[in-house]
């Protein structure tokens, strides 16, 4: 008669006590209070930016961060209104170009409903409206346009949380504004300083009382190049006939009393 091995004591209730557990997950580690911290509240933006390269550049900047996400575009400030008047939206970027005097009450308008704004400023001061004229609004934001990637996040972020953002040079401005070191009026860069060289021989001419095809020749350039540097030279000015033009040239032009 052959024997068998005997078992080792205990051996037969473990494996009856393994094949009877219930298959059950085993239990997580504890992370710590970090690991149950509810994720931070998306910053819904609002890009108003006319020039489709730099807009999707900023697109990318902001949605590549985990707290940010860009809800809408517009290439027109008169259109943000009926896009941020829905829900969520806390932040407008906004190019400083786009802003007129006609868009100054709607700016004011977003600031009081609690909309954060970032204006980002034209290398040479291009904006078509001043400084104080923006600040006086409500806005609390004003970058240069060309700010590094890292400080328009932070930027956003701080305006999230209803904290001003200002460029340095805005705020030496800002302060020898208020301290009365420097009249109000040199806030503003002259009206002409704001367009190309090209752009302001346009509107010269356009002052002088020449058409299109006059200045074309004049300049050497085609009737549809004049019309298109008019076109900006308008927009950037927020004038609207050619009438308009002419008087903003020729008082810019005159020689102080």
């Amino acid at each position: 008669m052959r024997l068998r091995p005997a078992e080792p004591p205990g051996l037969r209730a473990l494996l009856h006590d393994v094949a009877a557990a219930p298959d059950t997950p085993a239990p997580r580690p504890d992370l710590g209070p970090c690991a149950r911290r509810p994720p931070r509240p998306l910053v819904q933006v609002l890009l108003c930016e006319d020039q489709e390269v730099f807009r999707l550049g900023l697109r990318a900047i902001f949605e590549s961060q985990p707290d940010i996400a860009v809800v809408a575009e517009t290439a027109d400030l008169m259109e943000v209104d009926a896009v941020a008047d829905g829900p969520g939206t806390r932040v407008v970027v906004v190019r400083q170009s786009l802003v007129g005097s006609a868009t100054l009450p709607l700016l004011r308008d977003l600031c009081q409903r609690g909309v954060g704004v970032l204006v980002l400023a034209e290398s040479g001061g291009g904006g078509r409206a001043g400084l104080m004229d923006v600040l006086q609004c409500g806005v609390r934001g004003f970058l240069p346009r060309r700010s590094a990637a890292q400080r328009l996040v932070d930027a956003v972020r701080a305006l999230a949380r209803q904290e001003p953002v200002l460029d340095a040079a805005v705020t030496r401005q800002l302060v020898r504004h208020l301290t009365g070191e420097v009249p109000s009026q040199t806030m503003v860069a002259r009206a002409l300083d704001r367009l190309t060289e090209r752009q302001r021989e346009v509107a010269e001419l356009v002052a002088q009382g020449l058409s299109n095809e006059e200045i074309a020749g004049r300049l050497f350039l085609s009737s549809a190049t004049v019309k298109s540097h008019l076109t900006a030279v308008m927009r950037r000015l927020d004038v609207r006939t050619r009438t308009q033009l002419a008087i903003l040239v020729n008082r810019e032009d005159a020689p102080a009393a």
